[in-house]
């Protein structure tokens, strides 16, 4: 499995990354801080991607999803 740490600068979507724009769209799991990141810098991902704002999310419950991911072979960004 390959964990992808995407950097959302100041937070606005037109100023993501040609790089980091290419991996939120291949990747079938994106984790993002939504008290920092506004939704639309993930909304390049996949359709059947899942897409999780971890802000609310106890460390238990992103782990988890994490390993489910890395159990089917999948990418995290």
């Amino acid at each position: 499995m390959t964990v992808y740490f995407i950097g959302a600068g100041p937070g606005d979507p037109e100023l993501l990354t040609l790089k980091g724009a290419r991996l939120i769209a291949s990747c079938p799991v994106c984790l993002y801080a939504g008290s920092l990141v506004p939704p639309q810098v993930v909304a390049g991902a996949p359709a059947d991607a899942v897409v999780a704002d971890t802000a609310p999310m106890t460390l238990d419950e992103t782990h988890g999803i994490i390993v489910e991911a890395h159990g089917r072979g999948q990418h995290v960004a």
